[in-house]
């Protein structure tokens, strides 16, 4: 049986590239909100330390900006089979992706039992602290997909007044 302990959250992204960084600026809003059982991670652009966070999940969701082909600032769910387990699209050859964690947790047969993706196409990846407008727009939007995985996945998300979320 899955219980809150065993979801977990991560939020992906660098905060110094404008729109590529909406994965971590959507954790820092689920952080406060979130059963304090439920394990968040900042997982930055982080590669390979990722791989024990996703080995020890047996639900996890990934916050993170994703090229889908669709409109900036589009949000994406992929559910399971849906989520890329393996690309070969790096910044360099020293950077393990995301992707490449998820194939290794795979490969050692520990893969989270459910896993899904709310991604945000986004507009700009410059060199900048600040999300573009059009993704900024919709991040209420991706923080409702991931508060209805959860609701699916048997969370109670009661909130204090101060604390709801506003949609």
């Amino acid at each position: 049986m899955t219980t809150h302990n065993d979801i977990k959250v991560l939020g992906l992204g660098n905060l110094v590239r404008q729109d590529e960084g909406v994965g971590i600026h959507l954790l820092q809003q689920l952080v406060d909100i979130l059963p304090a059982e439920i394990e968040v991670l900042d997982g930055g652009t982080g590669g390979l330390f990722l791989l024990e966070f996703v080995e020890n999940a047996k639900r996890l969701i990934v916050l993170d900006a994703v090229e889908a082909g669709i409109e900036p600032g589009e949000i994406v769910v992929w559910k399971n089979e849906q989520v890329p387990r393996y690309m070969t699209n790096k910044l360099s050859v020293h950077q393990m992706n995301f992707a490449e964690v998820l194939y290794w947790a795979n490969f050692q047969e520990r893969f989270p039992d459910e896993i899904v993706v709310v991604g945000m196409q986004p507009k700009c990846m410059d060199w900048g602290t600040e999300l573009t407008e059009t993704v900024q727009r919709n991040l209420s939007m991706a923080i409702h997909e991931v508060l209805m995985i959860l609701k699916d996945w048997g969370v109670n998300l009661e909130f204090r007044t101060s604390e709801r979320p506003q949609f």
